[in-house]
């Protein structure tokens, strides 16, 4: 192999290792400007652990839907498509309400409860997106993918408490009143 031959091929690697550094790079510098967003500007602390959410109104602070999907965020009501409210009936000293999937969105996805009362809200089996339920602001998730799944919730002060599919792309809410 001659010198020229052999420099030649150093370029060459040389030129691919400074285009895979900076293909990493510039994927690292765009998947944390997409994630820049603290968590303290949606959420804030409350009693039990569980933290209401502050702003479910879709805004800038609210939260985001799938990046890697093609996001639909929540609308200005904090949930996805009309809203269709539920509210839940009280049994003894719980109140139980079911979640139908079964179209692939929640129905009802504003669920409405009682302030100072025990809650289980029972999500019906699903797949695809809605596969998994969960809530940031009540600190829950599970899968639906086996079958019917009920979330047991204590007694919550009043206000807005979110819950999406496991890509953030399908949103509802809760309203306790």
């Amino acid at each position: 192999m001659t010198t020229r031959t052999t420099s030649a091929t150093l370029t060459r690697y040389l030129i691919v290792a400074v285009l895979v550094v900076g293909a990493f790079f510039g994927a690292y510098r765009f998947a944390a400007a997409r994630s820049a967003q603290p968590a303290s500007t949606v959420f804030a602390a409350a009693p039990g652990g569980l933290r209401p959410a502050l702003n479910v109104g879709g805004g800038a602070s609210a939260t985001p839907g799938c990046a890697c999907c093609g996001s639909t965020a929540p609308t200005e009501d904090g949930i996805t498509g009309d809203p269709v409210e539920g509210a839940a009936a009280l049994e003894g000293d719980v109140q139980r309400i079911a979640v139908d999937l079964s179209k692939g969105y929640y129905d009802p996805n504003v669920i409405v409860l009682k302030a100072g009362v025990p809650a289980e809200i029972t999500f019906g089996q699903s797949s695809g997106c809605t596969a998994q339920v969960m809530s940031k602001d009540l600190d829950f998730s599970e899968d639906l993918t086996t079958g019917p799944v009920t979330v047991k919730l204590p007694a919550l002060d009043p206000g807005e408490y979110t819950f999406s599919c496991g890509m953030e792309m399908v949103f509802g809410k809760v309203v306790v009143e």
